[in-house]
């Protein structure tokens, strides 16, 4: 197939989408296409890391985008302040929406590849095709366990999820394990988006022995900083979306911040003795592919939602806390299905990426006819003179 210019919308909040965006253009490149620029949103306060740029290779865009907030004391996604944050925010979203329209008419690609960006459902309609992936849409799917929370929150995340999915082509939700697709819904079951580094490590124990922690906000760091001062003998590395090097004042000694760096935290994640993490599904299947021992701390509806389905994989166990310790009992799964599962990723992706810019061309192909049809429509027949 011809080469493809592909455009990334990422939503940037944490570093599960962005990590996926990563993946994804080492595929495409690998597979002779270009990814030609990436629209990253991010929320209000937050920043697009710096190294993404150079691992994504192309022009990246910042831009304000909705972002769901948490109340941090119940742990569970605030419906009213992100419903009034959204509100009071949306001159900027606004902005945003026009600058990626513009971005998209400039740049003309052959596809676009949506992770979990809600702005989708505000950009003009365009004749490009669109594929949106994100583990999300596996709550449309009948063998997820969509049902942590109430009715009403499993609402709003669900509609925040429809505004990704508005006007896509195509749905590819990754999972954990494979599964049916639902064609009805135009959704494909595809295994998550591993990065190639992660592939290329050897999965061992580094001494001294160390725990390996992610969190996506950084006001999450107090148990984390509460349960080093109490275990002195036992060494922690946490890397923290948001970091600012004032965090580290008043840090106990065995607990070591570190800002988001995609390389250094999977080498640490190789060499750790467990993963605690609040269940952002890409650091969960990352460690499992590691057969690493994972504690998940969910902070809100989704997550625990992430977290249901990482322990039914195995190798995991949720908590209300990050006592670190239990991941000393936490026995490993037998994970030889889920890197048969992850290995098929590549070749699936891009096939579904390629199909998508047939489907342009098929397009192409259909209006030419219906104009081709109009026109004949329009032409007065020459008719033969009666002899």
């Amino acid at each position: 197939m011809a080469s493809l210019n592909v455009l990334f919308n990422v939503q940037g909040e944490g570093r599960g989408h962005i990590m996926q965006a990563v993946a994804l253009a080492e595929l495409l490149r690998d597979a002779g296409h270009t990814v030609m620029g990436a629209h990253i949103g991010h929320g209000e306060g937050s920043f697009v890391p710096s190294f993404v740029q150079d691992r994504l290779q192309c022009e990246v865009l910042a831009h304000e985008s909705p972002a769901l907030k948490v109340n941090l004391a119940s742990k569970e996604m605030d419906l009213w302040n992100t419903s009034l944050s959204t509100i009071g925010r949306m001159p900027k979203y606004v902005k945003s929406v026009k600058q990626i329209n513009q971005s998209i008419a400039s740049k003309k690609p052959d596809v676009i590849v949506n992770f979990y960006e809600p702005l989708l459902g505000f950009l003009k309609k365009q004749s490009i095709p669109t594929v949106a992936i994100a583990h999300q849409y596996m709550f449309y799917h009948p063998c997820y366990p969509f049902q942590a929370g109430s009715a009403f929150k499993r609402w709003g995340v669900r509609s925040f999820t429809d505004f990704t999915a508005h006007s896509a082509d195509r749905l590819l939700a990754l999972s954990l394990y494979p599964t049916f697709n639902l064609p009805e819904r135009k959704l494909t079951v595809v295994p998550p988006l591993l990065r190639r580094d992660l592939f290329e490590l050897q999965s061992q124990i580094s001494y001294p022995y160390y725990y390996l922690a992610y969190v996506w906000r950084p006001d999450l760091l107090r148990e984390i900083k509460d349960w080093c001062r109490e275990n002195r003998s036992r060494n922690v590395h946490c890397f923290v979306a948001g970091y600012d090097p004032k965090m580290k004042q008043n840090c106990p000694s065995n607990l070591n911040l570190h800002p988001i760096d995609d390389t250094l935290f999977l080498r640490m994640m190789a060499g750790c003795s467990g993963v605690a993490t609040t269940a952002g599904f890409e650091t969960c299947a990352e460690a499992i592919f590691l057969d690493k021992p994972l504690l998940m701390v969910p902070t809100h509806l989704e997550q625990k939602c992430n977290a249901l389905d990482a322990v039914g994989v195995g190798g995991a166990q949720m908590a209300a806390s990050f006592d670190l310790e239990k991941l000393d009992a936490i026995s490993c799964a037998e994970t030889n299905t889920f890197a048969e599962w992850a290995y098929r990723a590549p070749s699936m992706f891009v096939r579904e990426i390629e199909t998508a810019a047939e489907l342009k061309q098929a397009r192409k192909t259909i209006q030419h006819a219906h104009n081709g049809s109009k026109f004949a429509a329009m032409t007065p027949l020459k008719t033969v003179p009666s002899s």
